[in-house]
C-alpha cells in the first residue's frame, strides 16, 4: 500500500500520523457492578489493593459527573480542531445478564481502546476478557454499523464462555521468561480472549503484550486473522494494557514509563529497541479519593497515556508536568488537558479514545 492514497473511513495504521476521525469514551453510568474475578484479577495482580475494597458496587457520583465532564470537555477541543469524534450511545440503566455460563451487568463505554482495535481499514472487535463488558459492544454498534456502510471491515473476535476455567488467573511475572506458546501446547479449556489496548501499532507492525495463556490464544488469532501484511510481535511486559509502558510519538520516538521499563527493554522486538527513548521518571500525584488503594496506576503511567494529534502535537493530562516538560524539550508540542480520576476509571487519555482515522498509508517502520 505503499505510496497509495486511501480514502477510507476508517483507515490507521499507526499512533501518530495526523488524526482525522476519532471515538472518545462516555462514563455515563459506569458501575462497579458485575465486579468478579474476571476483572479483579489484574487488580490482585497489583497487590490485590482494588479487590480489598469495602463496597465495590459503589461509585462516588461526584466523580461520575467529573469524568464526564472532562470527556465532554475533550469532544469539544478535538471537534475545534477539525477532527471528526463520535460517542458510545448513552446507557440509560444498568441492567442485570445472563449467558449459559455466566451472570452479570451492563456497563457505560468509557475506555473504547480496550475493547476496539482500528488498523488498516476494518474494526476489529477483541474477545471480552471482563464479564461486565461483554455487551458493551451494543453501545457502539450504530457507530460500526455506519462505518461497514462506508466500507469499512467489521470483525468481531471469537466470542469467549468466560467460564471459570476457560481464563488464566496466573500471576504474569512468573510467566514472565516463558516462550510464547501456540495453540497446541495450551489447555484445551481456554478461551481466546484479549484486550485491544494490549496492542500498539506501528505501520505494517503491531506489537502486542501478552500476559496471559488467553493472550498468547489471541496473539496467535489475530496473526493469523491480519495474514501475511502485518507482523504481530507478542511480547511479555505486563499483565495486560501496555499503553501505560510505552507509546509511540512518531517514527523512531517512544514516550516511556521509566519505571515499568527498566529492566524491561530486552523484551521489545529487536527493532524498537534501536528507537530513541523519551524516559519519565514523574512519581508526582493528584489523587483525591477517600481510599488509597483506589490508585490503580501509578501517575506517571497515566502520564504517558497520550494520543497524538500529529507527529508534533501531543494531547496529554494537564498534572503531568514533568512529562510536559520533557516532550517539550524533544521538539512535541504537548496540548495539555484535564482529565480527572484516569486511576479511578484505570483509562488516562489514550485508553478514552480509539483512533479511527488518519491521514496515512501503510509503512514498514521496523524495516
Amino acid at each position: 500500500m505503499n505510496g497509495q492514497t486511501n480514502n477510507q473511513r476508517v483507515n490507521v495504521f499507526t499512533e501518530w500520523a495526523p488524526l482525522r476521525e476519532i471515538i472518545i469514551g462516555s462514563c455515563v453510568n459506569f458501575n462497579m457492578q458485575g465486579i468478579d474475578e474476571t476483572f479483579r484479577f489484574m487488580y490482585e495482580n497489583r497487590d490485590g489493593k482494588f479487590a480489598d475494597r469495602d463496597d465495590p458496587h459503589k461509585i462516588d457520583q461526584r466523580y461520575l459527573d467529573e469524568r464526564q465532564e472532562d470527556l465532554d470537555a475533550m469532544q469539544a477541543l478535538l471537534e475545534g480542531e477539525g477532527i471528526v469524534v463520535r460517542r458510545p450511545a448513552r446507557l440509560d440503566a444498568i441492567e442485570a445478564v445472563k449467558t449459559p455460563h455466566f451472570e452479570s451487568y451492563t456497563t457505560g463505554c468509557d475506555s473504547p481502546r480496550d475493547m476496539y482495535f482500528c488498523i488498516g481499514n476494518e474494526v476489529i472487535e477483541s474477545p471480552p476478557t471482563n464479564r461486565k463488558r461483554y455487551f458493551e459492544h451494543l453501545l457502539l454498534r450504530n457507530v460500526f454499523m455506519e462505518y461497514f456502510r462506508a466500507g469499512a471491515k467489521w470483525t468481531v473476535a471469537p466470542r469467549p464462555s468466560m467460564r471459570e476455567d476457560s481464563l488464566d488467573f496466573s500471576y504474569w511475572k512468573e510467566n514472565l521468561h516463558d516462550p510464547i506458546r501456540q495453540p497446541e501446547d495450551l489447555p484445551e479449556s481456554l478461551d481466546i480472549a484479549f484486550d485491544a489496548a494490549n496492542c500498539l501499532k506501528f505501520g505494517r507492525d503491531v506489537v502486542m503484550n501478552v500476559g496471559t495463556m488467553n493472550h498468547e490464544l489471541g496473539a496467535t488469532w489475530l496473526q493469523r486473522h491480519l495474514g501475511d501484511s502485518y507482523r504481530v510481535h507478542p511480547i511479555r511486559l505486563c499483565d495486560t494494557h501496555i499503553d501505560g509502558h510505552l507509546v509511540p510519538l512518531a517514527p523512531g520516538k517512544l514516550l516511556v514509563n521509566e519505571g515499568a521499563m527498566h529492566g524491561f527493554y530486552q523484551q521489545l522486538p529487536d527493532e524498537l529497541q534501536r528507537w530513541d527513548v523519551i524516559p519519565i521518571f514523574d512519581k508526582s500525584t493528584d489523587f483525591d479519593y477517600p481510599d488509597d488503594h483506589l490508585q490503580m496506576a501509578t501517575n506517571v503511567g497515566m502520564s504517558v497515556n497520550v494520543i497524538s494529534l500529529d507527529e508534533r502535537r501531543v494531547l496529554i493530562r494537564d498534572t503531568a508536568e514533568l512529562t510536559i516538560k520533557a516532550l517539550e524539550r524533544a521538539g512535541f508540542e504537548p496540548i495539555p488537558f484535564r482529565l480527572r480520576h484516569s486511576e479511578l476509571f484505570g483509562g488516562g487519555i489514550h485508553c478514552s479514545t480509539v483512533d479511527v482515522r488518519r491521514d496515512e498509508v501503510m509503512e514498514d517502520y521496523f524495516a
